[in-house]
């Protein structure tokens, strides 16, 4: 338990750092970039390499760091999006935060680059299938198509849904390999360099 309870607060102490700020503000930028230049496919439906910039941001600074970041993240490129559909919901930024929260706990502190990219793949993974898949779907549906959801619905109302469901199953599934290969590509990358501009290393020495 006490390692567990110390990701956070490791993690909290990274923001007193100056490089701290620096740093997740330049890969905020990145996801809010990739954001914006997501390929849209359909209704709530888009191809987004967007989470690399908090993945990132969760492997070097842990999960708190990565849930304001995500947070930030969100808000701003929402500001930014001029072809908004609708209000800002703070039900799906609340699965930004537990999405980003996810990567901070599978990432942070890994203890060999083997180890990092294989959490990193899993930590994708659940956030593809709760995050995505699950709580995202199911709070657009509710708000926004049929408010019974998931109470109070027929048999017809629960094929409504597969219909709806099946181009978001398709497209995240399709997508995942390509995920996979970006972060087994960009995380290494990413944390050398970090280690050599800094000299501090993101993975934890094992006694």
């Amino acid at each position: 338990m006490r390692g567990f309870l110390s990701l956070f607060t490791d993690s909290a102490r990274e923001l007193k750092q100056v490089r701290t700020i620096t740093v997740a503000a330049l890969f905020m930028a990145l996801s809010i970039v990739l954001r914006t230049i997501a390929i849209p496919i359909g209704t709530d439906i888009r191809i987004t390499f967007a989470f690399l910039g908090v993945m990132i941001i969760a492997t070097l600074y842990g999960p708190v760091v990565s849930m304001i970041a995500a947070l930030g993240t969100d808000i701003i490129g929402y500001l930014l999006d001029g072809s908004k559909m609708r209000e800002y919901n703070l039900l799906l930024a609340l699965v930004v935060v537990l999405n980003a929260l996810v990567y901070g706990l599978f990432l942070y502190r890994r203890t060999s680059q083997k180890n990092l990219l294989f959490s990193a793949v899993l930590a994708r993974l659940t956030v593809v299938l709760i995050g995505n898949l699950v709580l995202n779907s199911s709070i657009l549906y509710a708000c926004y198509i049929n408010p019974d959801f998931p109470f109070a619905m027929s048999g017809s109302a629960w094929s409504a849904f597969g219909t709806w469901m099946l181009p978001r199953l398709i497209k995240n599934v399709g997508q995942f390999p390509f995920d996979v290969i970006m972060i087994c590509v960009l995380l290494p990358i990413v944390v050398k360099a970090y280690q050599q501009v800094f000299h501090k290393s993101v993975l934890r020495t094992v006694n």
